[in-house]
């Protein structure tokens, strides 16, 4: 059981969803951190130009999880929210504790405007996940919740997570995370930095995705160039088509 945790932190799974993209792997004493990309079933992108959007997409391609790989790797990045599952294990002999997780942001710009491209749900469900908003210059953690979708999160409490509370690790224990960086108004990459102490001594563990910083984009001030979706459910003849509110 995890210790020293002053209220619940409950992670709970989201029906619906896939893990995709990179694998985090921060390995060390005193702590070992792993972690995926989470990607829901109904998922939403910013696209920085029209050259970004596939002309042809392979047959392999053309479901949820790869589709999204695929935008990712020609630049695309999460429209409003990037959600992370960390599993945090201390591998050593003595309690360790967390005191704070902070978001470590690298290039921050304008959102990008070009193309918005969702994937059209077919359900999804809740989870209680720690929320960074990306548009602050130094992002807090709080808890939050989903509601109903994964469109709707509300914080809860009255102060920042790690104000009130700490995560602390018995010897060879670990602690499952849902870590959520939205955006507003801005585009950033960004990872984060877990601060830890043990045995008095404290030390910052970066937790850093193999294949790069992670990639959250707002809403341009302007809107975008163009919006669409890709029509799975028309299935071999499916393509990217504007959502049914442009039509």
């Amino acid at each position: 059981m995890v210790q020293g945790i002053v209220g619940s932190l409950i992670v709970a799974v989201i029906i619906g969803v896939g893990v995709c993209l990179r694998r985090w792997v921060k390995r060390g004493d005193p702590l070992a951190v792993t972690g995926e990309v989470l990607v829901p079933k109904a998922w939403e992108m910013a696209l920085p130009s029209d050259d970004a959007l596939p002309q042809h997409v392979p047959q392999d391609k053309r479901t949820y999880v790869p589709m999204y790989r695929l935008l990712r790797q020609r630049g695309a990045a999460d429209f409003k929210a990037t959600t992370v599952k960390l599993l945090v294990e201390n591998r050593t002999e003595q309690p360790l504790t967390i005191t704070n997780i902070k978001v470590h942001r690298e290039q921050v710009g304008e959102p990008f405007n070009a193309v918005w491209v969702r994937y059209p749900p077919a359900g999804a469900a809740g989870a209680i996940v720690l929320d960074f908003i990306l548009d602050e210059s130094i992002p807090e953690a709080w808890e939050a919740a989903y509601e109903d979708s994964i469109e709707r999160l509300t914080r809860s409490g009255n102060r920042a997570y790690f104000d009130e509370n700490v995560i602390t690790l018995s010897p060879g224990e670990s602690q499952s995370l849902l870590i959520t960086g939205r955006a507003e108004g801005v585009r950033c990459s960004w990872w984060l930095r877990i601060e830890v102490v043990q045995a008095g001594k404290r030390r910052v563990v970066d937790a850093v995705p193999e294949g790069g910083a992670l990639l959250t984009s707002g809403a341009p001030a302007g809107g975008f160039g163009r919006q669409l979706e890709w029509s799975w459910y028309e299935g071999a003849d499916a393509r990217f088509v504007p959502p049914p509110w442009l039509t």
